[in-house]
């Protein structure tokens, strides 16, 4: 009888331990969360931008001015923030891509490369031709790869707002030139 009470106890235990360790992954994670929220908005308010379009991932934040036609990023790393503040007037087209890497599946005696998505991004052509600049929605060493493909549909919602976003501004110049 006292080894059931035994095990009852350290059953029970190791069920408080875990609520326990759980309970402060999810306060770490919502002080993490609210903490880039209020940066994302300081950045937004620094730049006087009203965002039309606002989405939050877990390390990063990105948001659409519309009226101004600007693009805002903010990503945490580490204990640090990146900003990336993109002037779609500057921008010729919008793509998600998806960039491999090769690995070796193989073994010492037979070597077989396989590849695998590295990273899905959204990338901008500018319309003076300067190198394109990538926004990472993916990236394998960073994320699950059971995230990929929710993060792969969040990239192509994009594209297709920002895309929309680039027709106006298009359609705009078009008629100015008539």
């Amino acid at each position: 009888m006292s080894s059931i009470i035994v095990a009852g106890v350290l059953i029970l235990i190791i069920a408080l331990i875990s609520l326990m360790l759980v309970s402060i992954n999810n306060r770490h994670r919502k002080k993490n969360a609210i903490e880039l929220v209020n940066r994302f908005n300081e950045l937004g308010e620094r730049n006087n931008l009203s965002f039309t379009h606002k989405e939050m991932m877990e390390n990063f934040t990105i948001g659409l001015d519309e009226f101004r036609k600007i693009l805002v990023v903010l990503r945490k790393t580490d204990s640090k923030y990146d900003s990336q503040v993109i002037n779609l007037r500057d921008v010729k087209s919008c793509s998600k891509k998806k960039i491999y890497r090769t690995i070796n599946m193989g073994t010492l005696k037979k070597v077989r490369y396989e590849n695998h998505i590295d990273k899905i991004v959204l990338e901008f052509d500018y319309l003076d031709n300067k190198a394109p600049m990538q926004i990472s929605f993916y990236e394998s060493c960073g994320n699950h790869l059971l995230e990929m493909s929710e993060l792969e549909a969040k990239a192509a919602s994009w594209v297709t707002i920002l895309t929309k976003t680039l027709n106006t501004k298009l359609k705009v110049q078009r008629e100015k030139c008539k």
